[in-house]
């Protein structure tokens, strides 16, 4: 199929060199990720890799590390991230991939090594403040967007337990349905979409006590991409999919649209192996 994509963490550990020949190889599209590390040539090296591929969120990383958070109370990181997004929406438009994609915001300013570990969360942060801070970022990236003729995604975040507050608030915009749709409402454009990333909604629907079925149903209209992996329903572990995959029902009505396989660090059969997998399903009635 070819709209599925095989993300970088795949290859985790590998040069960008080696990822493109292994694509090469084997006809994998490649999603070019975070867990990157800086090299001056980054993009040099993506934009000339004859694969077909496209760049997500924290790609290429920076030479000076920072999270990227669009709702950012902090002008400069703020303004950087924004920018991040508009070179990547650059960086798609050269490649001809078919969008950029960049996480939703956070109401507080993670370090780069806390991001996947828990948060410091326990601060004040006022949730209206920063999602209106997130859809100015956001409709900047959309005039670029339209400029370009480029599409521009945002990837639900994951909640986990650990990192709701002591007051059980959550520091992470677009987690659930309530803010997704909050998001969709304010900007509505043609070059606007959900990436939904389905291991995301597993552990943020177990944290929140939400129902899995009835969170997609409110969101499916939204949806333009697909990020696959699975985890036990507590931590984002990008493990690979199988036979139990919670989403695979809804795979046939999402066959039209790009699927990424963002499993970590796997061989070359396991890859084709969960190729075949989302193949099956979205070519079931």
């Amino acid at each position: 199929m070819h709209n599925i994509y095989i993300s970088s963490l795949a290859f985790l550990g590998n040069t960008p060199e080696n990822i493109i020949q292994i694509a090469k190889e084997n006809d994998f599209a490649i999603e070019f990720s975070s867990g990157m590390p800086f090299r001056v040539d980054m993009s040099e090296i993506y934009e000339n890799a004859a694969i077909k591929r496209m760049p997500h969120n924290y790609f290429p990383a920076p030479e000076v590390p920072f999270v990227l958070n669009l709702a950012s109370k902090d002008d400069a990181i703020r303004q950087r991230s924004v920018q991040h997004c508009i070179d990547g929406l650059k960086m798609s438009k050269k490649s001809n991939a078919p969008f950029f994609s960049a996480h939703a915001g956070f109401c507080i300013d993670p370090n780069p090594a806390d991001l996947g570990n828990q948060l410091k969360v326990d601060i004040q942060f006022d949730v209206n403040l920063h999602k209106q801070l997130f859809v100015e970022s956001v409709k900047l990236i959309l005039s670029e967007a339209e400029n370009l003729g480029v599409d521009f995604l945002i990837e639900n975040n994951v909640i986990t337990r650990f990192n709701l507050t002591s007051e059980g608030k959550n520091p992470l915009l677009c987690c659930e349905h309530n803010d997704i749709d909050w998001l969709f409402t304010e900007l509505q454009n043609n070059r606007f979409g959900l990436l939904l990333d389905t291991a995301h909604l597993k552990v943020s629907c177990a944290t929140l006590e939400l129902d899995l079925n009835l969170e997609v149903d409110s969101i499916k209209t939204f949806i333009r991409a697909v990020h696959h992996s699975d985890n036990d329903g507590t931590t984002d572990t990008n493990m690979p999919v199988s036979q139990s995959y919670w989403f695979q029902k809804y795979m046939s009505r999402f066959k039209q649209i790009a699927h990424v396989i963002e499993v970590k660090k796997i061989s070359i059969n396991e890859i084709n192996e969960q190729i075949k997998l989302l193949t099956q399903w979205m070519l079931k009635n």
